[in-house]
């Protein structure tokens, strides 16, 4: 049954027969026996095939994730028992959206140096969703942004590698602000803003802030790409929230200024999670915890 437990988490990951078929070097009439015997032995339906394509059924997702705990148990075994167990296969990454910067590639390429038969695959999701991921074996490690009093929960490894501070932006010169009347304890921050959709801990922090100024809160723009909103905060159309390390080295930098004596204080934390039962990827995680943590403590002293 193993051989149709792996084609069945090949298909949920391919999302349709067609491309399950060709990363298992079988036809897709194939695919569909193995999942038919699958279902057979389980007597339960895996698919509903009342739609096209077919879609997972919720007995299927439970048996998805017991499924890849299987596998991965099972490649396990193999790894400890051949002679050469170093870090090999897809290795899946998780980045929060603030995280996910072009100055971590660096850490990545000597990941890649140091276990060269390792496949680094990298998404970016919200905290909520790198949580759930790594529960069910869709990620292997997470680098996640974190109010700094909240945590991660207690059933999955995890390490704050480094700690954030965020400060308010705002381009130089005139700003546009909100249609709505102020009746705000601090003109400072009467203005539209540039955040991150809800959902974010940033932009809660910051509409919460505002309603005890009596501040109206405005967006005008939402996206999750840091490099994006700063691009649009330099314009002149909003405020922004972002990590004070991102002012020293930013292109945009010289373009904005920061809003101060706010009284607001943003403090975050960036955390390296792990899912369990990493087997043979442990020393890949291991690695790339250490390769993050130095990263931004290199970021923090200001080293090149």
């Amino acid at each position: 049954m193993l051989d149709e437990m792996r084609t069945f988490v090949v298909l949920a990951e391919s999302g349709s027969l067609q491309r399950a078929a060709e990363r298992l070097f079988l036809t897709p009439s194939a695919v569909t026996r193995q999942i038919q015997r699958l279902e057979a032995a389980l007597k339960t339906p895996l698919l509903d095939r009342r739609v096209k394509p077919g879609r997972i059924t919720r007995e299927g997702r439970a048996v998805l994730d017991r499924g890849r705990q299987m596998l991965r148990i099972m490649d396990d075994l193999k790894a400890s028992s051949a002679k050469e167990a170093e870090p090999s296969g897809m290795f899946r990454v998780g980045l929060s959206f603030m995280l996910a910067q072009p100055s971590l590639v660096s850490s990545i390429e000597r990941l890649t140096s140091r276990f060269p038969k390792l496949q680094p695959v990298l998404s970016t999701h919200l905290r909520s969703q790198l949580v759930e991921q790594l529960r069910t074996g869709e990620l292997d490690v997470a680098l996640a942004f974190l109010s700094a009093d909240d945590s991660m929960p207690g059933d999955l490894a995890s390490s704050v590698i480094a700690a954030e501070c965020l400060v308010l932006v705002k381009a130089r010169g005139p700003q546009r602000r909100p249609r709505r009347g102020s009746k705000s304890k601090d003109h400072a921050l009467d203005g539209r803003w540039v955040l991150n959709p809800t959902g974010c801990f940033i932009r809660a922090a910051i509409e919460a802030r505002l309603r005890e100024l009596g501040s109206p809160f405005e967006l005008a723009a939402a996206i999750n790409n840091i490099d994006m909103q700063l691009s649009l905060v330099a314009s002149g159309i909003g405020f922004g929230a972002i990590p004070s390390r991102f002012l020293a080295s930013h292109p945009k930098r010289r373009q904005l200024e920061r809003i101060t004596r706010t009284g607001v204080s943003i403090e975050a934390s960036i955390v390296f999670v792990q899912a369990a039962h990493l087997g043979r990827l442990e020393p890949a995680a291991a690695f790339l915890q250490k390769e993050f943590r130095d990263h931004f403590a290199a970021v923090r002293s200001g080293a090149p």
